[in-house]
């Protein structure tokens, strides 16, 4: 039972110590492209609970579109052009993992 309660509050604090949300980003900062993908996103009611997160990774802005309804945790990862970004190794995935930096909350669903 303790172990059961341990690993709980584990991955409790991993889940939440990860996000880090500083702020919402103006929206004339916001891409063009990930503006009009934020507008559709809006109102499908799929993307209910998504958040829309800008990194620096790589010394470029990345947007991460995290969408609680997907199996996948980093599938929506898109370069400052708007590019998807396909993780073509696990180090690649480790790398945006561990070296990412500089978070913004950049859009989240309201509820």
């Amino acid at each position: 039972m303790n172990r059961v309660i341990f690993i709980s509050s584990l991955l409790l604090l991993l889940t939440f110590g990860c996000h880090k949300e500083t702020s919402v980003e103006a929206s004339n900062d916001i891409p063009q492209w990930l503006q009009a993908k934020i507008d559709s996103m809006s109102i499908n009611q799929y993307y209910v609970g998504t958040v829309v997160y800008r990194y620096k990774w790589n010394n470029e802005y990345v947007y991460h579109i995290e969408i609680p309804i997907s199996s996948c945790a980093y599938c929506e990862v898109y370069n400052q052009s708007g590019t998807k970004i396909q993780f073509t190794s696990d180090n690649q995935f480790q790398d945006i993992l561990y070296n990412k930096t500089d978070q913004v909350l950049i859009w989240a669903w309201k509820k």
